[in-house]
């Protein structure tokens, strides 16, 4: 009897002691701790700027406390950010706050009638002040179907080693998609961009047997649009 009011005792001694933990962990304070990049991604957005937008979202929070803390109010913040692509938040047992940020992956950048990137879903964003991306260029103003478009030929050229090396620029002609390659004069033309991986092994074929002659310091299209042929004009 003794030792079954003994364990009765302990038990609410217990129960009471996680109750008051509980309380007393829910009426930490919490603090920004920790802000931590994925890698291998840009740190377009500032660590200052993620700074002060977790200020915002802490100074409008109904409770300073960690009990009253919405961390989706967080991350939506974050997400809503130009180049933030997702943020994660959580929180450390002492009540302080810490962030995962991966930031968006340009995939080109547009020069057009305004300057700004697109990444791999084609959806535009801005330049960045606090890191500039080095890709691929666009001149002109693509259509929303162009730049989806775009970013499969980008894709594609990329993986090829030497495409990759060879074309820092694209631009819409009359003719489609065209390609600038590094240190030439000349417009590579693709037409429609499809079976790039065919046209892209032509190209290589007749560069490797003209990239020593004059004669390619003259062209201004390569035009790889006509089935089995190179067709070149000045």
């Amino acid at each position: 009897m003794n030792k079954m009011i003994v364990a009765s005792i302990l038990v609410v001694i217990l129960v009471t002691l996680g109750v008051f933990m509980h309380q007393r962990n829910g009426q930490r304070e919490v603090h920004l701790e920790a802000i931590r990049w994925a890698d291998n991604r840009p740190r377009l957005i500032a660590q200052d700027s993620v700074n002060k937008l977790l200020k915002v979202v802490l100074s409008d929070s109904a409770s300073a406390f960690k009990s009253g803390l919405n961390l989706r109010n967080i991350e939506q913040t974050l997400n809503q950010n130009a180049w933030v692509e997702d943020a994660q938040s959580y929180v450390f047992i002492d009540g302080g706050i810490g962030v995962h940020v991966t930031s968006k992956l340009p995939i080109v950048r547009i020069e057009g009638d305004s300057s700004y990137y697109i990444d791999a879903s084609g959806v535009p964003f801005p330049l960045s002040k606090n890191e500039s991306v080095v890709v691929p260029i666009f001149y002109g103003n693509p259509t929303a179907e162009q730049r989806l478009l775009l970013i499969d030929a980008i894709q594609k050229t990329a993986q090829d080693a030497f495409m990759s090396d060879h074309v820092v620029a694209y631009e819409w002609l009359p003719e489609g998609l065209a390609l600038e390659p590094r240190q030439e004069t000349y417009q590579i033309v693709l037409g429609t961009p499809n079976q790039l991986e065919q046209k892209f092994k032509k190209y290589k074929a007749f560069y490797a047997k003209m990239q020593d002659s004059t004669v390619l310091k003259t062209y201004k299209k390569v035009n790889l649009s006509f089935h089995g042929q190179v067709v070149c004009s000045k």
